[in-house]
């Protein structure tokens, strides 16, 4: 009998293989990122239900000889995030961040500060009752540094950011949350900075970041 594994998951993306079965996309807390093999949802509703954007796990696992991935046996929410599932714009910020990290994410080697950090950012997205409109650049800035991409005096490229942008980059970085979430700024200004962030990380990173999400994501906070 194959040896099973327990662990935490946060649900990033979906990619349906049949119609019963979706290849789970996930970061998963003892071994980073990874995707698993679920089979038995029925129909696609069913799987788009039983998974969302962010959805946080408690996870059994084993390896399957019949698939290079390993396959999910068990799985039980660890958090309800009722405010993520039953209200759009928390919905729609919550898609903006898994597809960020489903695209931004690819050590498949656990890193347990990260994934608790993350594990936080959804359960504050989920209890948040204030205005939400600058969760998403308060997430990107936050992310940046926890990924490792600390500004110095001066932000790396150099000319990608605007004064102003630069001083909200900066801002954002040492501002309590709180502070950053109540940050008068108009919709367009928070789309083109979260543009900016994307490129910001796409440098570091060595790759590009593009979320296709956010034009949606602008749209529902306009």
């Amino acid at each position: 009998m194959p040896s099973l594994e327990k662990s935490r998951i946060i649900v990033l993306h979906l990619t349906k293989i049949s119609d019963h079965g979706v290849v789970l996309h996930t970061v998963d807390s003892r071994s980073g990122r990874r995707s698993f093999l679920v089979r038995g949802l029925g129909t696609r509703r069913s799987g788009q239900t039983a998974f969302h954007s962010l959805g946080l796990y408690d996870a059994v696992s084993g390896e399957s000889p019949k698939s290079s991935l390993a396959y999910l046996r068990e799985w039980t929410p660890s958090q309800t995030l009722h405010g993520i599932r039953g209200d759009l714009v928390k919905g729609s910020v919550a898609m903006f961040i898994s597809e960020v990290l489903y695209r931004s994410l690819t050590n498949e080697q656990g890193d347990p500060q990260l994934f608790d950090w993350l594990s936080e950012v959804v359960q504050r997205l989920d209890a948040e009752e204030s205005s939400i409109a600058n969760f998403p650049i308060w997430f990107l800035v936050s992310y940046a540094v926890q990924m490792g991409f600390m500004p110095g005096e001066t932000l790396e490229p150099a000319g990608l950011f605007s004064p102003p942008e630069a001083g909200l980059f900066y801002r954002i970085l040492r501002a309590p949350y709180e502070e950053t979430l109540a940050i008068p700024l108009s919709a367009e200004r928070r789309q083109a900075f979260s543009r900016k962030m994307l490129q910001y990380l796409s440098y570091h990173l060595g790759s590009t970041l593009d979320a296709k999400s956010l034009d949606v994501l602008h749209a529902v906070l306009a």
